[in-house]
């Protein structure tokens, strides 16, 4: 679903106090900088680069990444744009070894999960679908400002930017680096890169224009020397990503001769010929990741703070889902939150980027002895699986019992309205706030109090089984009229769902007791004036 470009804080709302500033203006900033802007947040994006990059780079979204972008309401369009549905050729020289499926192992949608598939995508449409969001949230892009320059204390951060009219120094609440593999946020405040570089493998991304190849399948000639050619057609335009292995020497750009000659020696093929280069690059293996995200009031996300392999598309995904998990974070700590809850991201990033440097190095590992993509992947790259185990910001309770606890996934269902319409849990759970979701009474009635407490930033819900009189359906009520949300979440019983605004579920409490669920808001809530009311009991 798309939405209007608007900010989503409701009518009459406080403004959150502080600037922010984000460096970089690729998938990762944009969508901190949408994450910010949507709530009201004063935010600045600048980049070095003169203007929008053009390459496809990271043509792969996973499907957690599809649930983040639906949150910030531009799935529909990005979508409509890609494709999750490809066969893959795989050859020796001119003869054709079999063909498979880029999802073969992936399940149809469900209830629970709209988006089971990878979504193959060039990267400049999803920065361009993004840009439009920002755009419409009254923020532009500054291209062509470049950091120079960072210092903070205890109360601010101080960048000087050179633009075309000179240098200038001003002073943000807090900074975000999103800045890529080259980070000069991360060089300013000293945060090492740790990992490892191998100069000899190396592999030239391309955008090309072609004839002679179909654009109906993914064209792959794997070897197990590494010296691997695949071209991939892009949807909705005219040209293929090509990915061929280069040797340790290669530097800048290749000539489209040089190109035409590598896919001739790789492919075995005079027939397929490259009409035009519209852009590339070369890349190396580079294997590295930070030991902090944070440093003060700097955070560091995306490629800023790991590097990957291209195998699997996760580099792109991790960081947005990087920028999602801080960006309501910072929000809500301008609109008054404990502090604390700025911990958080690395609490909660730093494993995920870990795991996900070892996934990639072994899907790497994968194509260079002839593996292709959606061959024996599981279902580690669709990052359904990702939970923040270990974070403060997860609930008591519920560790190795069966179904949702805290720190997974909220899932996706569906259910009726009072009127008999369908309405996607994932609509409920749109926008800036945290959501509570109730099954029972207990929990309805439990919600409905601390909604009061936290009027601007806390929706209520209330599932009901299905067959519930139309008469004790209120006006939040919604139906469970085929069961996918009980058993999605696994209830049986009165249940209280507590859902963080980027889609993680921060408490499940049992037979929920209103006083119980209020110690756990004031983790990560903003306090509003309805929270200080003495008529409300307070702990």
């Amino acid at each position: 679903m798309d939405v209007s470009d608007k900010a989503e804080r409701p009518a009459g709302a406080r403004r959150p106090v502080g600037r922010v500033l984000v460096v970089g203006a690729g998938p990762v900033g944009l969508v901190a900088a949408v994450e910010l802007a949507r709530r009201g947040v004063e935010v600045r994006l600048v980049d070095a680069a003169g203007g929008p990059s053009g390459g496809s780079r990271g043509k792969g979204l996973q499907p957690r990444s599809l649930e983040v972008l639906d949150d910030l309401g531009v799935a529909g369009r990005i979508v409509a744009t890609g494709r999750s549905r490809l066969a893959i050729r795989k050859y020796r020289g001119r003869t054709l070894m079999g063909t498979s499926e880029v999802n073969a192992d992936s399940p149809e949608p469900t209830a629970a999960t709209p988006y089971p598939r990878t979504l193959l995508i060039p990267q400049w449409r999803v920065e361009e679908a993004l840009r439009e969001r920002l755009s419409g949230l009254g923020v532009e892009v500054e291209y062509g400002s470049e950091l120079v320059g960072l210092e903070q204390d205890g109360d601010a951060v101080h960048a000087s930017v050179r633009t075309t009219s000179g240098t200038e120094r001003v002073s943000y609440s807090y900074a975000v680096g999103c800045d890529g593999a080259s980070s000069t946020v991360r060089g300013l405040v000293g945060v090492g890169f740790l990992g490892e570089t191998d100069e000899t493998v190396r592999m030239l991304t391309a955008d090309v224009e072609v004839s002679g190849l179909d654009r109906d399948f993914w064209h792959w000639w794997p070897s197990p020397g590494g010296e691997l050619l695949a071209m991939c057609p892009l949807a909705a335009t005219d040209t293929f990503q090509l990915q061929v292995g280069v040797s340790a020497d290669t530097a800048g750009e290749l000539s489209l001769a040089r190109i035409q000659a590598l896919v001739e020696e790789r492919s075995g093929r005079t027939d397929i010929r490259l009409r035009r280069v519209v852009w590339q690059s070369v890349w190396r293996f580079n294997v590295r990741m930070v030991d902090r995200y944070r440093v003060g009031r700097v955070f560091l996300a995306g490629d800023s703070a790991h590097v990957h392999s291209p195998a699997g598309g996760l580099g792109m995904n991790t960081g947005i889902q990087d920028a999602h998990n801080l960006g309501w974070k910072i929000a809500y700590v301008l609109d008054g939150a404990p502090g604390t809850l700025l911990d958080t991201y690395e609490q909660e990033r730093l494993p995920i980027a870990a795991d996900v440097l070892n996934l990639s190095s072994e899907l790497l590992a994968g194509r260079v002895r002839g593996v292709v993509p959606g061959e024996g992947r599981g279902s580690d790259t669709r990052q359904l699986t990702v939970r923040y185990a270990a974070s403060a910001l997860k609930g008591a309770g519920g560790e190795g019992q069966a179904g949702v606890q805290a720190g997974d996934r909220a899932p996706d269902s569906l259910l009726r309205a009072a009127d008999g319409t369908g309405v996607r849990l994932f609509d409920l759970l749109r926008g800036p706030h945290t959501s509570m979701i109730a099954f029972g009474p207990r929990g309805s009635r439990a919600a409905a109090a601390l909604v009061e407490r936290f009027p601007r930033d806390l929706r209520a819900f209330t599932v009901l089984p299905a067959r519930t009189p139309t008469s004790e359906a209120g006006p939040d009520s919604l139906t469970d009229s085929e069961g996918h949300a009980r058993r999605d979440y696994a209830v049986d019983g009165d249940t209280l769902f507590v859902v963080r605004p980027d889609g993680y579920v921060g408490l499940r409490a049992e037979d929920p007791d209103e006083v119980q669920v209020l110690r756990y808001l004031r983790r990560l809530m903003p306090e509003g004036p309805a929270d200080r009311e003495p008529s409300i009991r307070s702990l």
